[in-house]
């Protein structure tokens, strides 16, 4: 049986949609079309009005350029070290901060603050932690890693970025998994309670597989959110090229970040891009898929 909608609740939704339709089509759509047709362009801001055709020649440029490559590479490194932290500590600190404890508002507000603060500003502060000597890089002497200012060092630059990224987000995704948690019915807690199953027991068995809904819109938002990281890296390399040092912290990012407006080589940089969008939707399709198969 189809729904009738009066012409006035019609009139109504099209008025409040529209605003966010248009900005849509203006600051998404528009720019991605563009960029996506000045991928197959030689094009400079230098002499905007002169470009060439070149077909796909920007992105066979693309994977035969090893500064290309290795920003791939450590996108993926990122992306995968920043997902697994987030998910797996989010839904921690959730399950703790949801049991019967005192002050659980305010624990919730602290882990949740860092995320409203600015990016470039919790860098910055992080920066004079992770020195020769300071405070954090004793802390992860403990385990291992050398007495060196993390930032300049290439072997831990990168791994500085996802320190940054994850206690500033963290707040946001153990938010979300809070939420998964109160749609868990307290009876059935009850009821493996008084079958003798521990806390541990009823996180593992219950609380896991009935989050998973809201564990998978973590992985995909991490996931998305992660490939796109840029402030930390820009905040670290203030004293030398975006990317430094020597290029440890060079993500794609990064890369058509330089090639589009360090180089003014647009067609190249739209090329880049590109490519990070198709990985998006890639690994999207393929965790809708596992959820789906999961079901």
């Amino acid at each position: 049986m189809k729904t009738k909608y009066k012409k006035n609740e019609v009139l109504t939704a099209v008025l409040f949609l529209a605003p966010s339709v248009l900005l849509w089509l203006f600051w998404f759509l528009y720019p991605a079309l563009k960029s996506m047709r000045l991928s197959f362009y030689d094009y400079s801001f230098i002499n905007p009005e002169w470009q060439k055709f070149v077909g796909l020649d920007n992105y066979i440029r693309l994977f035969q350029d090893s500064a290309f490559l290795d920003a791939l590479k450590h996108t993926f490194i990122l992306a995968f070290v920043v997902v697994a932290f987030i998910s797996v500590l989010a839904f921690i600190i959730a399950v703790l901060l949801e049991g019967n404890i005192r002050g659980k508002t305010f624990f919730r507000t602290v882990c949740f603050m860092p995320y409203i603060i600015s990016s470039v500003a919790v860098s910055i502060f992080f920066m004079y932690f992770f020195v020769k000597g300071g405070l954090g890089t004793r802390l992860f002497m403990l385990f291992g890693a050398e007495d060196t200012t993390w930032f300049t060092n290439k072997n831990y630059a990168l791994f500085f970025v996802a320190i940054i990224y994850i206690w500033q987000q963290l707040g946001f995704y153990m938010i979300l998994y809070i939420g998964g948690l109160q749609n868990i019915s307290e009876e059935i807690y009850e009821a493996a309670k008084i079958d003798g199953a521990s806390r541990l027991q009823s996180v593992l068995h219950i609380t896991v597989p009935l989050v998973k809904p809201t564990t998978y819109i973590v992985i995909t938002l991490g996931m998305i959110n992660a490939f796109q990281i840029f402030d930390q890296i820009a905040a670290i390399s203030k004293n030398g090229p975006l990317g430094s040092p020597a290029g440890s912290t060079s993500t794609v990012v990064t890369f058509l970040y330089q090639q589009s407006f360090s180089y003014m080589d647009m067609g190249y940089g739209s090329a880049a891009a590109m490519v990070l969008v198709v990985i998006i939707f890639v690994l999207s399709l393929v965790r809708n898929f596992v959820s789906k198969d999961g079901n």
